[in-house]
């Protein structure tokens, strides 16, 4: 009987056997390596990720910007203002003293102390004026005019200065007349806060001193013709003099 059939037969049947196992312990190998190594993240992805992050200038970026001291840059040619943010507007307030009666005028200077140039408005800010702890006028709550509306732009360390003011009355929540009308404050001195909101970010203070007294207009014409009088017997005194002598 020929045994080589048989022989060769299993003899493939083995080498079969044994290239399955070897490609299963390849493929098992491969398996094992995948779960430890991570796949490349797209660049697609990574610039998702990217947008929307703050910068350590205080900024949110959206995808491609980068921060220049003119503005948001977006793809190397289109710039962006953005809002200035509250940290990196500093608010400098001065007032000078005024009579009874008359307005109070309060010089606010905005500088950008940030690294970018940015927007603001001084209609963010308002004036709350109080004498002893008892609060006399609010802007906020009166209506915002035109002129504080307009949009400033502030470069970094660029400055901007306008004017806050104050009537001289007194309002009973802080801008509405009392019944009665509303009456000029008295005497004292007066803090002048400049508020962005419900925080203070400066402040000033100023004296509302008495009016000049008025000069009463009949003591004024008697003095007039008691000067006029002299002046006219001094001459006719002088003229009646020379008639004598001649």
């Amino acid at each position: 009987m020929n045994l080589w059939p048989r022989r060769i037969i299993t003899g493939l049947g083995l080498i079969l056997i044994l290239a399955l196992i070897v490609w299963g312990v390849v493929a098992l190998v491969r398996a094992v390596i995948g779960v430890f190594t991570s796949d490349p993240v797209p660049q697609s992805s990574t610039q998702s990720v990217q947008s929307g992050t703050v910068d350590a200038s205080g900024y949110t970026l959206k995808g491609g910007q980068e921060v220049t001291a003119d503005g948001l840059l977006t793809d190397g040619t289109a710039i962006e203002i953005p809002v200035c943010l509250d940290k990196d507007i500093a608010v400098t307030a001065t007032a000078s003293d005024a009579s009874v009666g008359s307005p109070l005028y309060v010089s606010v200077t905005l500088e950008n102390r940030g690294s970018v140039a940015c927007s603001t408005s001084l209609s963010n800010y308002t004036l709350q004026v109080s004498t002893g702890g008892h609060q006399v006028y609010d802007s906020a709550r009166c209506a915002a005019d035109d002129e504080s509306a307009k949009t400033l732009l502030l470069r970094p360390t660029g400055t901007w200065s306008g004017w806050l003011s104050w009537d001289g009355y007194v309002y009973a929540d802080g801008c509405t007349p009392p019944a009665g009308g509303a009456k000029a404050a008295t005497v004292g001195t007066y803090k002048l806060a400049i508020q962005q909101g419900s925080r203070e970010v400066g402040s000033a203070v100023a004296d509302v001193t008495a009016p000049p007294a008025p000069q009463s207009g009949a003591q004024s014409g008697a003095q007039s013709g008691q000067k006029a009088g002299t002046q006219a017997g001094a001459q006719s005194g002088a003229q009646s003099g020379a008639q004598k002598a001649r």
